[in-house]
């Protein structure tokens, strides 16, 4: 096993028999980044590895080839991210070290949200609104507003937004950031994560502040980052939404989005573990 730790943050990733992970303490849990010589075996080193480091969960997003290893290692699906491998399905496989990580709080809350969402799917209307505010790639001279807007709307979030550096290191071309401006300020964000590998990208980072919401801004954000990533050939369109948030799952949802499933305390936002639900946008079939 070998490991190249972070610069940033203490998170790094290693490999256990030549398999990639990523130990991620921000959020108490291990991503299997890659399926590479996977196997039981290997898998339950890997549980070995992530219990003695008192992680609570392990995360993986398998193919189809792989999805039988996965769940003879006791993992569990969660959802499904459609076309995530160029076009091919992705299933969301966990495995829950800890019993109470496994626990979905006010479960029936979360599912009357889900279906609240799916009754506006696909209404989504473009609404032009130039003269109050612009949508625009951001750069790094927006870097510390951005940070300001992080730190403002998440008192946790699973990476580090709050970081100028990583903001400059990922604004190179990993992530697409768009940022929506008002008399010369910030007033909301959200990116686009892309893997240019599996051409798939997350749709995430969503952020505006408290006095400007229920403008429509989040929704003009996304569409401006789905016209960007379909000219650069992307398939596939995912977002993992706070469950307990009405406000992202419904844009998604009038996006055309659809929901596949729920990832139950995956990450740590806000203060504490949220379920994160999943959802999927194909484009670029043509």
């Amino acid at each position: 096993m070998r490991a190249d730790r972070c610069s940033l943050i203490k998170n790094y990733y290693t490999q256990i028999d030549r398999t990639k992970i990523y130990v991620d303490y921000t959020n108490k849990r291990v991503k299997i980044v890659d399926l590479n010589n996977i196997s039981v075996q290997n898998i339950k080193r890997i549980i070995h590895f992530s219990s003695k480091e008192h992680l609570g969960k392990i995360i993986c997003n398998c193919d189809s080839e792989s999805l039988i290893i996965f769940e003879e290692a006791g993992f569990e699906l969660e959802g499904k991210i459609n076309g995530y491998f160029k076009g091919k399905d992705a299933f969301c496989m966990s495995y829950f070290i800890i019993s109470d990580r496994k626990i979905c709080s006010n479960f029936t809350k979360k599912e009357l949200l889900v279906k609240e969402c799916l009754a506006v799917r696909d209404t989504f209307i473009h609404r032009s609104d130039k003269s109050k505010y612009c949508i625009r790639n951001a750069n790094e001279n927006d870097i510390k507003e951005m940070v300001k807007l992080f730190s403002t709307v998440f008192s946790t979030y699973p990476s580090p937004v709050y970081d100028e550096e990583f903001l400059k290191e990922t604004m190179n071309g990993k992530v697409l950031y768009k940022v929506a401006v008002y008399d010369g300020k910030i007033i909301g964000i959200a990116s686009a994560d892309m893997d240019k590998e599996n051409l798939n990208a997350e749709m995430t980072d969503c952020a505006t502040y408290p006095d400007y919401r229920g403008k429509g801004i989040l929704s003009n954000i996304i569409c401006s980052l789905e016209v960007d990533l379909k000219k650069k050939g992307f398939r596939t369109l995912y977002s993992l939404s706070r469950a307990i948030n009405p406000g992202v799952n419904i844009v998604l949802s009038k996006h055309n989005y659809k929901y596949t499933g729920r990832l139950v305390n995956n990450c740590n936002i806000c203060g504490t573990f949220e379920d994160m639900n999943i959802w999927v946008k194909n484009i670029n079939y043509n």
